[in-house]
């Protein structure tokens, strides 16, 4: 009887999830609050989220390092918009270390015009100043 005591608790833990590391649920609540940023059209706050020494922004097979400033500029400017609505999709997280975290997955940007335009999303944040912040950035459009 005690010997199946222990294999059942044995079982019971082999079927637990491993509990998510904490700087996991910290990047999930930093993706859910991006959205709310982008939706909102907060142009200081999403400028807010990058390394405050700049980040690698890439997208369709090229990249280049913002400094801080250029990205402030870049949301402050009159070519980003907010979009109609936005969603974040199937996002999976690694932890890449530490103070680090790689999120992969979609998003649906929707612009004034209405149409759903469908991106691929790759991003590393990391620790700096005791908040998360991205140090590289990939979208790329889906289904051109």
């Amino acid at each position: 009887m005690f010997r199946d005591m222990i294999l059942a608790v044995l079982l019971a833990a082999a079927a637990q999830p491993p509990a998510e590391a904490p700087i996991v649920a910290e990047a999930r609540a930093f993706m859910d609050g991006y959205a709310r940023d982008l939706i909102a059209g907060d142009r200081a706050a999403i400028a807010g989220r990058y390394e405050r020494r700049g980040a690698w922004r890439l997208g369709e097979g090229g990249g280049e390092f913002d400094s801080y400033a250029r990205i402030v500029a870049g949301y402050a400017g009159p070519r980003w918009t907010a979009p109609r609505r936005f969603e974040w999709q199937d996002l999976r997280y690694r932890r890449a270390g530490t103070d680090a975290v790689q999120v992969t997955g979609r998003f649906a940007w929707t612009p004034a015009d209405g149409r759903p335009r469908p991106f691929s999303y790759s991003a590393l944040l990391v620790r700096e100043e005791d908040a998360l912040r991205i140090r590289l950035e990939d979208e790329r459009p889906l289904g051109r």
